[in-house]
């Protein structure tokens, strides 16, 4: 806004004119003097967002005491909430960046990737896995977990408490069931890991809450029973729920677990869906796909992977449902981001250009879906609050 001069009349009052702005111009250089040192000692670090709005890694705040050593203290609250579905080749492995500073780890993939989800991690700044999380023991889910235990510091651990089943040897998929997938070297080197640091595992069944706060919540809301004949059933369900905006990561939970859940009556609409086992036609059916009635649906699976995953069947119904497809054997390690109100930002490692928004409107990715003619909206009443409370009703399964 420009100024505009104003004359006066120098015989009458201009000494005390000159007095109120000279009294003016100093208060305000006091102001500004006393507002520079107060911004420039603060030494508060926050994350920054890069040219495509994305959010920063999380950093710990790094002190030093008088003798010059540094003192880790509470990670930096993050701008939103953001998830990383990242690339192991045929496996699982989903990191969640919470808006507290938290992190949590579902699954750690295969055994031949334990070294590349460590170095990520590492990179990423991360110290401490406060939730980590293994869905069920299949070495595709777990075969990582022993090495993410021994190189960070971990909080709790959850994993389902598998009913032995007398030897049976049934194959799901091709693989292995129930007694003989707990029996693995795989999943000793797990427990070993667990026990070597002196954690327990709280048994994850249907009820167990893992994190609570005003905004945000985890959940698991399968297994609903104790004992499967398929070790798949087994896997922990975890829904999140992050103010307007909900995610389900479904292991290897097949159409029994499924239906055990739509049985329970669960509120399981959600934003984002990573797939059950892998695409697998075993998973995924038509009525559990339109209960959660997903804008995108999240497939972790190897490149030409030998079991065929995700199935065509699989990918059918997904199409039938009007659902954006990402598949990390084609996209790589794919980032969903979201403020809990009205953005849902979706970005790909080898396609970095694509993002999506929660209108929804584009060409579908990485499947043969039809193009989504109505445009979602999310409206929120009200500020976010991330003050946290850890479930203390735990049940500790033997390590």
């Amino acid at each position: 806004m420009s100024r505009k001069r104003k004359s006066y009349n120098r015989r009458a009052g201009t000494p005390s004119l000159i007095a109120g702005l000279t009294l003016a111009l100093i208060a305000a250089v006091a102001a500004l003097f006393m507002s520079h040192n107060s911004s420039s000692s603060s030494g508060v670090n926050t994350p920054t967002a890069d040219k495509n709005n994305s959010i920063s890694s999380p950093q710990s705040v790094v002190s030093a005491d008088e003798s010059g050593e540094k003192i880790k203290s509470k990670p930096v609250e993050r701008n939103g909430l953001e998830i990383r579905y990242l690339d192991v080749g045929q496996g699982d492995c989903s990191l969640i960046l919470l808006p507290d500073g938290k992190n949590v780890l579902i699954d750690a993939g295969p055994d031949s990737s334990a070294d590349y989800v460590v170095e990520y991690l590492k990179n990423e700044k991360i110290d401490k896995i406060d939730y980590l999380i293994a869905t069920h023991p299949h070495e595709d889910h777990i075969g990582g977990m022993d090495e993410v235990i021994n190189n960070f510091e971990i909080g709790r651990v959850y994993a389902p408490k598998i009913e032995e089943n007398g030897g049976s040897t049934e194959v799901s998929d091709g693989e292995p069931s129930a007694s003989a997938a707990v029996t693995t070297k795989t999943y000793e080197d797990f427990l070993k890991a667990v026990s070597d640091k002196g954690l327990k595992i709280i048994n994850g069944k249907c009820g167990t809450h893992v994190y609570f706060s005003l905004s945000l919540t985890i959940d698991i809301i399968a297994p609903n029973s104790t004992y499967y004949s398929d070790i798949n059933n087994y896997s922990l369900v975890v829904q999140m729920k992050y103010a307007q905006h909900s995610f389900l990561f479904m292991g290897d939970a097949e159409n029994y677990s499924e239906q055990e859940i739509l049985d329970g009556d669960y509120d399981i609409k959600a934003n984002v869906i990573k797939i059950g086992h892998h695409g697998s036609y075993s998973a995924s059916s038509n009525t559990f796909i339109e209960k959660v009635d997903p804008d995108y649906a999240i497939i972790s699976c190897g490149k030409d992977n030998r079991y065929g995953h995700p199935h065509a069947e699989t990918l059918k119904t997904l199409e039938k449902n009007e659902i954006y497809v990402l598949r990390t054997d084609l996209r790589g390690t794919i980032t969903v981001k979201s403020d809990g109100i009205n953005e849902l930002r979706v970005t790909t490692d080898r396609d970095d250009s694509e993002s999506f928004k929660d209108e929804s409107s584009g060409t579908p990715m990485d499947g043969d879906s039809s193009d989504r003619s109505e445009e979602t909206s999310v409206e929120s009443e009200g500020e976010i609050s991330d003050e946290s409370t850890d479930n203390e009703n735990v049940e500790s399964i033997a390590a």
